[in-house]
């Protein structure tokens, strides 16, 4: 999940530096190593393509697609520190779905630790205080995105093996998105640096995808999740190395908050029986 998370900081970086391209080509170019790769994979182990579980796999498809869409369009409309913080905030989420829908035993001491990390979400979003609210609330759909999806993962362990859950995903993202970009008529070709940053998109995004759902099947959703704060570290630090982005003093607090929730759910974290 760390290794995870150092990639989809680098994935907000790699965004962030095409924003001038079409949201629609951005998404697409990223999956295409998806697409390649794993079902190259999957043709070379045998594996049987179409799933067991294929109503989860196309929800978990859809759903991710959506928290694409709208996390990238967050990392090209405002500082990526606060957009990816925002995310952040998807493990309250997961953590009341893990229950719910993965009927996963839920630790109700984690509760104030997680209103601990929405009162820093709500210090970076700002409700009130800032123009760009929109993209933040952007940003907060996709939280909400990510950890259904995120519950569908840790479902789908028990059906299906991670290479077909990882190509139903970038076959979905990448057919609705290259619908999308058709119908706008809006295809921009790269120019050679556009060019490698997509590849670059691309290559991050295979390695993210493959620690991600390895992760989610080796551990409870409600758990693995937490992981998903150190990406507030790693982003901040990108942020500050590319493109000069200083947090405020809000999102900084608000950060912090987040960051401690984490450790906290991590350090109380319930027991294994």
């Amino acid at each position: 999940m760390i290794t995870a998370a150092i990639c989809f900081a680098l994935i907000a970086v790699l965004v962030k530096q095409v924003k001038h391209l079409p949201l629609m080509e951005i998404v697409f170019f990223r999956n295409i190593p998806l697409v390649i790769i794993i079902s190259g994979m999957i043709k070379k182990t045998n594996i049987p393509p179409f799933g067991n579980n294929k109503a989860i796999l196309i929800l978990s498809g859809l759903v991710i697609t959506i928290g694409t869409i709208t996390g990238f369009y967050a990392f090209t409309t405002m500082p990526i520190t606060d957009a990816l913080t925002i995310q952040q905030l998807n493990p309250f989420f997961t953590f009341f779905l893990a229950g719910i829908f993965l009927k996963e035993k839920l630790n109700f001491r984690q509760i104030p630790f997680f209103m601990l990390a929405f009162l820093g979400g709500l210090l970076v979003i700002k409700p009130g205080f800032r123009i760009d609210i929109f993209p933040a609330m952007i940003a907060l759909l996709s939280a909400i995105c990510i950890s259904f999806s995120h519950s569908t993962l840790r479902h789908l362990r028990l059906t299906d093996h991670y290479l077909v859950i990882i190509n139903y995903r970038s076959y979905i993202i990448s057919l609705v998105s290259l619908i999308i970009l058709i119908l706008q008529k809006s295809f921009i070709i790269p120019n050679s640096s556009d060019f490698l940053n997509l590849a670059l998109l691309g290559i991050v995004g295979l390695i993210a995808q493959i620690t991600l759902t390895k992760a989610y099947q080796h551990a409870p959703a409600s758990l693995v999740s937490l992981y998903n704060y150190s990406q507030i570290i790693f982003v901040s630090a990108f942020a500050l190395l590319f493109f000069k982005e200083i947090p405020d003093t809000f999102s900084i607090i608000g950060a912090i908050f987040i960051i401690i929730s984490g450790y906290l759910n991590y350090r109380y974290k319930p027991k294994k029986t």
